[in-house]
Protein backbone atom coordinates (compact mmCIF):
# COMPACT_ATOMS: atom_id res chain seq x y z
CA UNK A 1 0.00 0.00 0.00
CA UNK A 2 1.16 3.35 -0.83
CA UNK A 3 0.01 6.14 1.75
CA UNK A 4 0.39 10.10 1.96
CA UNK A 5 1.01 12.12 4.89
CA UNK A 6 -0.32 15.71 4.50
CA UNK A 7 1.63 17.59 7.32
CA UNK A 8 4.11 14.96 6.97
CA UNK A 9 6.92 16.83 8.52
CA UNK A 10 4.52 18.04 11.87
CA UNK A 11 4.70 17.21 15.11
CA UNK A 12 1.91 13.81 14.93
CA UNK A 13 3.47 12.75 11.85
CA UNK A 14 7.03 12.06 14.24
CA UNK A 15 4.95 8.63 15.25
CA UNK A 16 2.26 8.37 12.21
CA UNK A 17 5.78 8.22 9.64
CA UNK A 18 7.36 5.30 11.83
CA UNK A 19 4.69 3.34 12.28
CA UNK A 20 3.83 2.92 8.92
CA UNK A 21 7.44 1.81 8.36
CA UNK A 22 7.48 -0.59 10.49
CA UNK A 23 4.09 -2.32 9.29
CA UNK A 24 4.07 -5.30 7.01
CA UNK A 25 2.82 -4.33 3.31
CA UNK A 26 3.61 -0.98 3.42
CA UNK A 27 5.35 -0.01 0.56
CA UNK A 28 5.61 3.63 0.26
CA UNK A 29 5.26 6.62 2.78
CA UNK A 30 5.20 9.82 1.18
CA UNK A 31 5.81 13.03 3.70
CA UNK A 32 4.13 15.37 1.95
CA UNK A 33 3.92 19.45 3.02
CA UNK A 34 4.54 22.68 1.46
CA UNK A 35 8.08 23.31 2.60
CA UNK A 36 10.02 20.80 0.17
CA UNK A 37 13.51 20.83 2.14
CA UNK A 38 11.51 20.02 5.63
CA UNK A 39 9.98 17.19 3.84
CA UNK A 40 13.44 15.61 2.13
CA UNK A 41 15.00 15.91 5.54
CA UNK A 42 12.58 13.93 8.02
CA UNK A 43 12.04 11.84 4.88
CA UNK A 44 16.16 11.26 4.96
CA UNK A 45 16.13 10.99 8.97
CA UNK A 46 13.64 7.79 8.04
CA UNK A 47 16.66 6.08 6.69
CA UNK A 48 14.24 3.94 4.63
CA UNK A 49 14.06 3.90 1.03
CA UNK A 50 10.02 3.61 1.47
CA UNK A 51 9.73 7.36 2.57
CA UNK A 52 9.57 9.63 -0.01
CA UNK A 53 9.40 13.51 0.40
CA UNK A 54 6.43 14.95 -1.66
CA UNK A 55 6.21 18.85 -2.75
CA UNK A 56 2.21 19.77 -2.54
CA UNK A 57 0.64 22.75 -1.26
CA UNK A 58 -2.80 21.47 0.41
CA UNK A 59 -4.56 24.42 -0.68
CA UNK A 60 -4.10 24.11 -4.44
CA UNK A 61 -7.27 21.89 -4.58
CA UNK A 62 -6.43 20.64 -8.73
CA UNK A 63 -2.22 19.99 -7.89
CA UNK A 64 -3.56 18.14 -4.47
CA UNK A 65 -6.16 15.91 -6.54
CA UNK A 66 -3.59 15.50 -9.16
CA UNK A 67 -1.09 14.14 -6.47
CA UNK A 68 -3.54 11.88 -4.42
CA UNK A 69 -4.36 9.82 -7.55
CA UNK A 70 -0.81 8.41 -6.97
CA UNK A 71 -1.54 6.87 -3.40
CA UNK A 72 -4.22 4.69 -1.93
CA UNK A 73 -5.02 6.85 1.19
CA UNK A 74 -4.59 10.89 2.79
CA UNK A 75 -3.96 11.11 6.25
CA UNK A 76 -4.47 14.66 6.91
CA UNK A 77 -2.30 15.74 9.71
CA UNK A 78 -2.49 19.47 8.32
CA UNK A 79 -4.05 22.69 10.41
CA UNK A 80 -8.11 21.19 11.25
CA UNK A 81 -9.26 24.28 8.96
CA UNK A 82 -8.03 22.33 5.67
CA UNK A 83 -10.21 19.15 6.64
CA UNK A 84 -13.44 19.86 3.86
CA UNK A 85 -11.08 20.95 0.97
CA UNK A 86 -8.89 18.07 1.59
CA UNK A 87 -11.33 15.21 2.25
CA UNK A 88 -13.14 16.69 -1.15
CA UNK A 89 -9.80 16.17 -2.71
CA UNK A 90 -9.66 12.62 -1.65
CA UNK A 91 -13.17 11.68 -2.54
CA UNK A 92 -12.41 13.53 -6.14
CA UNK A 93 -9.22 11.18 -6.29
CA UNK A 94 -10.65 8.33 -5.25
CA UNK A 95 -8.56 7.45 -2.15
CA UNK A 96 -9.65 6.91 1.69
CA UNK A 97 -9.07 9.61 4.06
CA UNK A 98 -8.06 10.07 7.32
CA UNK A 99 -7.41 13.27 9.64
CA UNK A 100 -7.28 14.19 13.66
CA UNK A 101 -10.21 16.25 14.40
CA UNK A 102 -12.13 18.95 13.21
CA UNK A 103 -12.27 20.79 16.20
CA UNK A 104 -16.65 20.31 16.00
CA UNK A 105 -17.93 22.56 13.54
CA UNK A 106 -15.25 21.10 10.78
CA UNK A 107 -16.61 17.75 11.46
CA UNK A 108 -20.02 18.54 10.90
CA UNK A 109 -19.29 20.34 7.67
CA UNK A 110 -16.97 16.90 6.10
CA UNK A 111 -20.01 14.87 7.47
CA UNK A 112 -22.33 16.61 5.10
CA UNK A 113 -20.19 15.14 2.38
CA UNK A 114 -20.86 11.34 3.05
CA UNK A 115 -23.37 10.41 -0.24
CA UNK A 116 -20.09 11.61 -2.23
CA UNK A 117 -17.90 9.46 -0.16
CA UNK A 118 -20.31 6.93 -0.85
CA UNK A 119 -20.56 7.30 -4.78
CA UNK A 120 -17.03 6.87 -4.98
CA UNK A 121 -16.60 4.12 -2.86
CA UNK A 122 -14.38 5.34 -0.30
CA UNK A 123 -13.91 5.66 3.40
CA UNK A 124 -13.27 8.99 5.00
CA UNK A 125 -12.67 8.54 8.72
CA UNK A 126 -12.90 12.19 10.78
CA UNK A 127 -11.04 12.59 13.95
CA UNK A 128 -8.76 9.24 14.49
CA UNK A 129 -5.82 10.22 16.87
CA UNK A 130 -6.61 10.00 20.90
CA UNK A 131 -9.23 12.21 20.97
CA UNK A 132 -11.02 12.62 19.17
CA UNK A 133 -10.06 9.05 17.75
CA UNK A 134 -9.40 6.15 20.65
CA UNK A 135 -11.95 8.51 23.25
CA UNK A 136 -14.91 7.48 20.93
CA UNK A 137 -14.23 3.79 20.25
CA UNK A 138 -14.17 3.73 24.19
CA UNK A 139 -17.11 5.31 24.13
CA UNK A 140 -19.04 3.02 21.81
CA UNK A 141 -17.72 -0.14 23.63
CA UNK A 142 -18.57 1.48 26.69
CA UNK A 143 -22.03 2.16 25.75
CA UNK A 144 -22.43 -1.77 24.18
CA UNK A 145 -22.12 -2.59 27.77
CA UNK A 146 -24.96 -0.70 28.94
CA UNK A 147 -29.05 -0.80 28.72
CA UNK A 148 -29.21 2.45 28.82
CA UNK A 149 -26.36 5.55 28.94
CA UNK A 150 -27.46 8.78 30.86
CA UNK A 151 -24.07 10.61 30.86
CA UNK A 152 -20.82 10.61 29.27
CA UNK A 153 -17.79 12.03 30.83
CA UNK A 154 -14.89 12.80 28.52
CA UNK A 155 -11.11 13.88 29.67
CA UNK A 156 -7.85 14.51 28.90
CA UNK A 157 -4.86 15.31 30.44
CA UNK A 158 -1.25 14.05 31.43
CA UNK A 159 2.19 14.55 32.62
CA UNK A 160 6.26 15.70 31.52
CA UNK A 161 7.83 12.76 32.56
CA UNK A 162 11.53 13.46 30.95
CA UNK A 163 13.06 15.69 28.61
CA UNK A 164 11.63 19.65 28.40
CA UNK A 165 14.41 22.48 28.98
CA UNK A 166 13.40 24.66 31.51
CA UNK A 167 11.79 27.99 30.56
CA UNK A 168 11.03 26.91 26.97
CA UNK A 169 7.31 27.08 25.80
CA UNK A 170 6.67 23.92 24.08
CA UNK A 171 3.02 23.53 23.00
CA UNK A 172 1.94 19.72 23.15
CA UNK A 173 0.25 19.99 20.09
CA UNK A 174 -0.24 23.03 16.85
CA UNK A 175 -0.50 26.49 18.57
CA UNK A 176 -3.77 26.89 16.67
CA UNK A 177 -5.88 24.64 17.84
CA UNK A 178 -5.24 25.57 21.13
CA UNK A 179 -5.84 29.27 20.67
CA UNK A 180 -9.14 28.33 19.42
CA UNK A 181 -9.68 25.71 22.31
CA UNK A 182 -8.73 28.23 24.74
CA UNK A 183 -11.16 31.12 23.25
CA UNK A 184 -14.33 29.16 21.04
CA UNK A 185 -17.25 28.22 23.05
CA UNK A 186 -17.74 24.69 23.69
CA UNK A 187 -20.28 22.70 23.13
CA UNK A 188 -22.03 20.40 25.93
CA UNK A 189 -24.54 18.01 25.62
CA UNK A 190 -27.42 18.75 28.20
CA UNK A 191 -30.89 17.44 28.43
CA UNK A 192 -30.40 15.80 25.42
CA UNK A 193 -29.77 18.48 23.35
CA UNK A 194 -26.18 20.70 22.38
CA UNK A 195 -25.63 23.66 23.72
CA UNK A 196 -22.44 26.31 23.67
CA UNK A 197 -20.73 27.71 26.65
CA UNK A 198 -17.58 29.54 27.25
CA UNK A 199 -14.26 28.32 26.98
CA UNK A 200 -12.42 27.57 30.02
CA UNK A 201 -15.57 27.35 32.11
CA UNK A 202 -16.98 24.61 33.78
CA UNK A 203 -13.98 23.79 36.35
CA UNK A 204 -13.35 20.00 37.33
CA UNK A 205 -10.50 18.58 39.86
CA UNK A 206 -9.88 15.25 38.81
CA UNK A 207 -7.43 12.92 39.77
CA UNK A 208 -5.60 10.78 36.97
CA UNK A 209 -2.60 7.83 38.03
CA UNK A 210 0.38 9.30 38.63
CA UNK A 211 2.63 10.83 37.49
CA UNK A 212 0.07 12.78 36.06
CA UNK A 213 -2.59 13.10 39.78
CA UNK A 214 -5.01 15.75 40.39
CA UNK A 215 -5.35 18.66 37.98
CA UNK A 216 -7.82 21.18 37.32
CA UNK A 217 -9.82 21.03 33.23
CA UNK A 218 -12.26 23.01 31.96
CA UNK A 219 -14.91 22.49 28.86
CA UNK A 220 -13.42 22.66 25.84
CA UNK A 221 -14.69 22.50 22.33
CA UNK A 222 -13.81 19.22 20.57
CA UNK A 223 -15.32 16.91 17.80
CA UNK A 224 -16.14 13.81 19.98
CA UNK A 225 -19.73 15.86 20.53
CA UNK A 226 -20.15 16.21 17.27
CA UNK A 227 -20.98 12.49 16.71
CA UNK A 228 -21.05 10.57 20.05
CA UNK A 229 -24.64 11.28 21.28
CA UNK A 230 -26.19 10.19 17.85
CA UNK A 231 -23.69 6.97 17.35
CA UNK A 232 -24.05 6.00 21.17
CA UNK A 233 -28.12 7.03 21.41
CA UNK A 234 -29.34 4.52 24.50
CA UNK A 235 -30.77 7.99 26.01
CA UNK A 236 -27.78 9.64 26.49
CA UNK A 237 -28.89 13.05 28.15
CA UNK A 238 -25.53 14.46 29.34
CA UNK A 239 -21.73 14.84 27.78
CA UNK A 240 -18.92 16.95 28.04
CA UNK A 241 -15.12 17.52 26.99
CA UNK A 242 -12.51 18.10 29.34
CA UNK A 243 -8.62 19.08 29.00
CA UNK A 244 -6.80 19.79 31.82
CA UNK A 245 -3.05 21.34 30.74
CA UNK A 246 -0.52 21.66 33.49
CA UNK A 247 -1.47 25.41 35.12
CA UNK A 248 2.16 27.59 33.77
CA UNK A 249 0.44 26.69 29.95
CA UNK A 250 -2.74 27.28 30.90
CA UNK A 251 -1.89 30.55 32.23
CA UNK A 252 0.43 31.87 29.62
CA UNK A 253 -2.23 30.36 26.77
CA UNK A 254 -5.13 32.26 28.35
CA UNK A 255 -3.69 35.47 29.35
CA UNK A 256 -2.67 35.76 25.22
CA UNK A 257 -6.41 34.56 24.49
CA UNK A 258 -7.00 37.39 27.01
CA UNK A 259 -5.02 40.06 25.28
CA UNK A 260 -6.06 40.05 22.06
CA UNK A 261 -2.86 38.21 20.86
CA UNK A 262 -4.79 35.24 19.61
CA UNK A 263 -8.01 36.77 17.62
CA UNK A 264 -9.01 36.00 14.59
CA UNK A 265 -9.95 39.78 13.59
CA UNK A 266 -7.74 42.04 11.46
CA UNK A 267 -5.87 44.63 12.54
CA UNK A 268 -4.10 47.53 10.68
CA UNK A 269 0.07 47.55 11.64
CA UNK A 270 2.02 49.73 9.63
CA UNK A 271 -0.25 50.03 6.87
CA UNK A 272 -0.64 46.07 6.44
CA UNK A 273 -4.02 44.14 7.78
CA UNK A 274 -2.70 40.92 9.91
CA UNK A 275 -4.54 38.83 11.92
CA UNK A 276 -2.79 38.29 15.42
CA UNK A 277 -3.67 34.94 15.60
CA UNK A 278 -1.14 34.39 12.85
CA UNK A 279 1.18 36.33 13.90
CA UNK A 280 1.40 35.12 17.54
CA UNK A 281 0.71 31.35 15.96
CA UNK A 282 4.44 32.01 13.89
CA UNK A 283 6.48 33.68 16.41
CA UNK A 284 5.28 30.89 18.59
CA UNK A 285 6.28 28.45 15.74
CA UNK A 286 9.30 29.95 15.94
CA UNK A 287 10.53 29.45 19.17
CA UNK A 288 13.98 27.53 20.07
CA UNK A 289 12.68 24.11 20.73
CA UNK A 290 14.55 22.10 23.89
CA UNK A 291 18.10 20.61 22.83
CA UNK A 292 15.76 16.71 24.29
CA UNK A 293 12.02 16.47 23.18
CA UNK A 294 9.42 16.47 25.81
CA UNK A 295 8.18 12.89 26.82
CA UNK A 296 5.46 12.73 28.78
CA UNK A 297 2.35 10.11 29.53
CA UNK A 298 -1.06 10.74 28.17
CA UNK A 299 -4.30 9.97 29.59
CA UNK A 300 -7.57 9.80 27.86
CA UNK A 301 -10.56 8.99 29.52
CA UNK A 302 -13.99 7.78 28.87
CA UNK A 303 -16.92 7.26 31.91
CA UNK A 304 -20.31 6.17 30.76
CA UNK A 305 -22.48 6.08 33.67
CA UNK A 306 -26.13 4.18 32.82
CA UNK A 307 -28.12 0.86 33.86
CA UNK A 308 -27.55 -2.49 33.08
CA UNK A 309 -30.07 -5.40 34.15
CA UNK A 310 -31.84 -2.62 35.88
CA UNK A 311 -29.23 -1.12 38.18
CA UNK A 312 -27.14 1.56 37.82
CA UNK A 313 -23.81 0.78 35.83
CA UNK A 314 -20.42 3.12 35.89
CA UNK A 315 -18.02 2.24 32.97
CA UNK A 316 -14.81 4.26 32.98
CA UNK A 317 -12.02 3.85 30.37
CA UNK A 318 -8.24 4.69 30.17
CA UNK A 319 -6.02 5.24 27.49
CA UNK A 320 -2.81 5.22 28.97
CA UNK A 321 0.60 6.31 26.70
CA UNK A 322 4.08 6.80 27.99
CA UNK A 323 7.04 7.45 26.02
CA UNK A 324 8.29 5.53 23.14
CA UNK A 325 11.64 4.94 23.34
CA UNK A 326 12.72 3.61 19.91
CA UNK A 327 11.44 6.92 18.51
CA UNK A 328 12.07 9.09 21.37
CA UNK A 329 8.79 10.91 21.33
CA UNK A 330 6.05 11.03 24.53
CA UNK A 331 2.68 9.97 24.69
CA UNK A 332 1.14 12.38 23.31
CA UNK A 333 2.48 12.24 19.96
CA UNK A 334 2.10 8.08 19.74
CA UNK A 335 -1.34 7.82 20.88
CA UNK A 336 -2.35 10.78 18.30
CA UNK A 337 -0.08 9.62 15.76
CA UNK A 338 -0.50 6.10 15.53
CA UNK A 339 -4.21 6.00 15.31
CA UNK A 340 -4.23 7.07 11.66
CA UNK A 341 -1.51 4.56 10.59
CA UNK A 342 -3.77 1.76 11.93
CA UNK A 343 -7.10 3.65 9.99
CA UNK A 344 -4.66 4.19 6.90
CA UNK A 345 -4.11 0.51 6.77
CA UNK A 346 -7.33 -1.02 8.23
CA UNK A 347 -9.32 1.07 4.78
CA UNK A 348 -6.61 -0.44 2.29
CA UNK A 349 -6.53 -3.56 3.35
CA UNK A 350 -10.41 -3.27 3.59
CA UNK A 351 -10.94 -3.93 7.19
CA UNK A 352 -13.26 -1.37 7.59
CA UNK A 353 -16.13 -2.44 5.25
CA UNK A 354 -18.20 0.87 5.74
CA UNK A 355 -17.72 3.58 2.90
CA UNK A 356 -18.47 7.40 3.49
CA UNK A 357 -17.84 9.75 5.69
CA UNK A 358 -17.88 8.12 9.44
CA UNK A 359 -16.45 8.67 13.05
CA UNK A 360 -13.88 6.38 14.54
CA UNK A 361 -16.73 4.92 16.74
CA UNK A 362 -18.43 3.51 13.69
CA UNK A 363 -15.28 2.96 11.39
CA UNK A 364 -13.75 0.38 14.32
CA UNK A 365 -14.67 -2.81 15.40
CA UNK A 366 -13.44 -1.86 19.26
CA UNK A 367 -12.00 -4.98 20.37
CA UNK A 368 -9.26 -5.41 17.05
CA UNK A 369 -8.68 -1.85 17.24
CA UNK A 370 -7.46 -1.82 21.21
CA UNK A 371 -5.43 -4.69 20.69
CA UNK A 372 -3.94 -3.40 17.44
CA UNK A 373 -2.84 0.27 19.50
CA UNK A 374 -0.64 -2.16 21.70
CA UNK A 375 0.86 -4.30 19.18
CA UNK A 376 4.35 -4.14 18.07
CA UNK A 377 5.73 -1.61 20.92
CA UNK A 378 2.95 0.78 20.32
CA UNK A 379 2.40 1.07 23.84
CA UNK A 380 -1.27 2.42 23.87
CA UNK A 381 -3.17 0.09 26.63
CA UNK A 382 -6.51 0.23 27.36
CA UNK A 383 -7.85 -0.06 30.73
CA UNK A 384 -11.69 -0.78 31.57
CA UNK A 385 -13.52 -0.17 35.10
CA UNK A 386 -17.07 -1.71 36.10
CA UNK A 387 -18.78 -0.48 38.85
CA UNK A 388 -21.96 -2.04 39.92
CA UNK A 389 -23.66 -0.22 42.31
CA UNK A 390 -26.90 -2.08 42.95
CA UNK A 391 -30.33 -0.38 43.45
CA UNK A 392 -29.81 3.60 44.34
CA UNK A 393 -31.53 6.38 44.73
CA UNK A 394 -28.65 8.96 44.26
CA UNK A 395 -28.86 10.68 41.35
CA UNK A 396 -25.31 11.32 41.29
CA UNK A 397 -23.26 8.04 40.72
CA UNK A 398 -19.75 10.08 41.96
CA UNK A 399 -20.93 10.75 45.44
CA UNK A 400 -22.62 7.16 47.24
CA UNK A 401 -23.27 3.56 46.59
CA UNK A 402 -20.44 0.71 46.89
CA UNK A 403 -20.29 -1.92 44.75
CA UNK A 404 -18.16 -4.28 43.07
CA UNK A 405 -14.96 -2.93 40.91
CA UNK A 406 -14.05 -4.92 38.19
CA UNK A 407 -10.49 -3.91 36.68
CA UNK A 408 -9.19 -5.44 32.90
CA UNK A 409 -6.78 -4.74 30.48
CA UNK A 410 -8.83 -4.93 27.50
CA UNK A 411 -6.98 -5.93 25.00
CA UNK A 412 -5.73 -8.74 26.90
CA UNK A 413 -9.21 -9.88 28.01
CA UNK A 414 -7.68 -10.48 32.10
CA UNK A 415 -10.05 -9.21 34.60
CA UNK A 416 -9.70 -9.29 38.12
CA UNK A 417 -12.11 -7.95 40.87
CA UNK A 418 -10.86 -5.48 44.17
CA UNK A 419 -12.68 -3.04 46.41
CA UNK A 420 -13.68 0.04 44.77
CA UNK A 421 -10.30 2.63 45.19
CA UNK A 422 -11.15 5.71 47.31
CA UNK A 423 -10.86 9.31 46.29
CA UNK A 424 -9.75 12.86 47.49
CA UNK A 425 -12.71 14.91 49.07
CA UNK A 426 -13.64 17.51 46.22
CA UNK A 427 -12.13 15.32 43.27
CA UNK A 428 -13.84 14.85 40.07
CA UNK A 429 -14.89 11.42 38.22
CA UNK A 430 -11.24 10.11 37.79
CA UNK A 431 -12.12 7.28 40.12
CA UNK A 432 -16.14 6.92 40.59
CA UNK A 433 -16.21 5.49 43.71
CA UNK A 434 -17.04 7.88 47.01
CA UNK A 435 -15.23 6.93 50.20
CA UNK A 436 -14.11 10.07 50.83
CA UNK A 437 -16.95 12.52 49.18
CA UNK A 438 -18.67 13.53 52.40
CA UNK A 439 -15.51 13.81 55.11
CA UNK A 440 -14.48 16.60 56.51
CA UNK A 441 -11.73 18.18 54.60
CA UNK A 442 -8.95 18.67 57.44
CA UNK A 443 -9.36 14.80 58.15
CA UNK A 444 -6.08 13.34 58.88
CA UNK A 445 -4.95 11.29 56.04
CA UNK A 446 -3.42 7.76 55.99
CA UNK A 447 -2.15 6.68 53.06
CA UNK A 448 -4.52 3.36 51.97
CA UNK A 449 -3.35 -0.47 52.24
CA UNK A 450 -5.00 -1.56 49.29
CA UNK A 451 -3.02 -2.22 46.63
CA UNK A 452 -3.95 0.55 43.73
CA UNK A 453 -1.28 2.62 44.52
CA UNK A 454 -0.67 5.86 46.85
CA UNK A 455 -3.74 6.87 47.16
CA UNK A 456 -4.83 9.05 50.48
CA UNK A 457 -7.93 9.27 51.88
CA UNK A 458 -9.08 10.11 55.87
CA UNK A 459 -8.97 7.28 57.59
CA UNK A 460 -12.68 6.75 58.49
CA UNK A 461 -12.73 5.41 54.28
CA UNK A 462 -14.15 1.99 54.72
CA UNK A 463 -11.40 0.13 51.95
CA UNK A 464 -8.90 1.90 54.53
CA UNK A 465 -9.64 -0.16 57.93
Amino acid sequence: MKVLILGGYGAMAQSTVPDLLSSPGVERVGIAGRNASKAKAFAASQRDDRATAVSVDARDSADLVRELKHWDCVVNSTWYDLNVPITEAAIAAGIHYCDLGGLYHQTLRQLKLDARARDAGVTCVLGIGSTPGTMNVMGMYGASKLDTVSKVQLRSSGAVVAGGESGKFVPPYAIRTIFDEFSLDAPILRKGKIRFVPALSGLERSEFMPPVGVVEGYYTIHSELATMPKTIAKGVREMDFIVAFPPPFRETVATLVRLGLASREEIVVEGTKVRPYDVTSSVIDGLPKPREPELDVDIQRCVLVGKKDGNPMTMRYEAITWPHKKWNIGGGVVDTGVPPSIAAQWMVNGLVKRKGVIPPEVAFDPLPYFKELSARGRGIQIVEYAEGTGPSTDPNPFSGGFGTLSTRSVASGSRRRRPPAPRRPGVGPSAPFPCAARLPSRSPRTRCRRPQGPIRCPPPCAPCR
